[in-house]
């Protein structure tokens, strides 16, 4: 059921913030900061032993007419030295070697991203003379492009591909995040009892789920503060998804909670710390697909403050941004 789901949020996902073009995917978030990221070549799954291209690449651009770049590549193995950066076999950019990553900003990235759209591969090599990381451009012209637009760009001198005329001062500014007023948790949760275990479960769809197993994974209970709880009901699981159903219980009473962008309250491998509610479902166990959300409690329901998503099962594990805001505890 959960990948079925999943696969369904896949197909819509060409009809909201994330696109593909051929390698790449691509969104913007509400706020138009927009990350595109590659994928693994030719509809890949898995890459081919000793390719290289089971490394992956981000490029990011924030909104406004200033709005920079960082590039960051994840190479397949850990370079050494100095990383030189190259497309189609000529140098652009270098920068020293990260722990997990290496990052390009400033000038140097702004260089890159130019150099994207009319090459064909990138290519990372350590300073041992390595190839460490090999990245297929096909689809990062389209990608910038969509960045183009998104971002109001098009036909001005800051843009990549759809580049014009118009001064930097004709792009829209950036917007500002929303700024969510938060309850900070406090107090102790409730305890759960059989007979409530018993309602939260009909007022779900996990009646019955467990019956005949030698035990049940317990409801787990978190204070959110004015003296309500989050109960967290077990509703199943798969090999790397375990499925919650999350409900609120004050005076004693439960219900289902309620979520601010249409949730129904279903969650997937949920956690709450420091007062934030997240979810994440895999499309597959090495997580390079998938969606997930970060919510606070105002007092009364939940508030979405993060979105990410990656519909395509094509090695990237970095899912990109769709949506964000900021939280105001109180």
């Amino acid at each position: 059921m959960l990948l079925l789901a999943f696969l369904l949020a896949a197909q819509a996902a060409q009809d909201g913030p994330e696109k593909l073009y051929g390698d790449w995917v691509v969104a913007c978030d509400n706020l138009h900061g927009c990350e595109m990221t590659s994928l693994l070549p030719g509809d890949q799954a898995m890459p081919e032993e000793g390719s290289g291209y089971d490394a992956t690449m981000s490029v990011i651009r924030e909104a406004g007419p200033a709005g920079g770049f960082t590039v960051e590549v994840w190479p397949a193995e850990k370079p050494s030295g100095r990383a030189t950066l190259k497309i189609d076999d000529v140098t652009i950019a270098t920068a020293p070697a990260g722990d997990e990553a290496v990052t390009f900003q400033g000038a140097d990235a702004a260089r890159i991203a130019a150099a994207m759209p009319n090459g064909k591969a990138l290519a990372l090599v350590d300073g041992d003379g390595k190839t460490v990381a090999r990245i297929s451009l096909a689809g990062s012209s389209a990608s910038l492009r969509h960045i183009d637009a998104d971002q109001g760009r098009a036909g001005t001198v800051t843009a990549v591909v759809a580049r014009g005329t118009k001064p930097a001062g004709a792009v829209p500014a950036a917007k500002v995040a929303e700024r969510i007023a938060a309850l900070r948790p406090s107090g102790a949760p409730v305890a759960v009892s059989r007979a409530m275990r018993l309602t939260l479960e009909k007022q779900s769809d996990c009646d019955g789920l467990y019956d005949g197993a030698e035990s049940a994974p317990e409801v787990e209970t978190h204070a959110l503060g004015g003296g309500k709880t989050l109960a967290l009901l077990p509703c199943g699981a798969g090999a790397y998804n375990y499925s919650t159903v999350a409900f609120v219980i004050a005076g004693g009473k439960p219900a289902r909670a309620v979520f601010d962008d249409g949730n129904d309250g279903m969650l997937v491998n949920a956690g709450f710390d420091k007062g934030e509610l997240s979810t994440y479902a895999k499309g597959r166990g090495i997580g390079d697909c998938g969606d997930s959300a970060t919510y606070v409690w105002d007092g009364t329901r939940f508030r979405l403050t993060r979105a990410r998503s990656m519909g395509e099962c094509r090695g990237s594990t970095n899912w990109l941004t769709t949506f964000r805001a900021t939280a105001v505890f109180r």
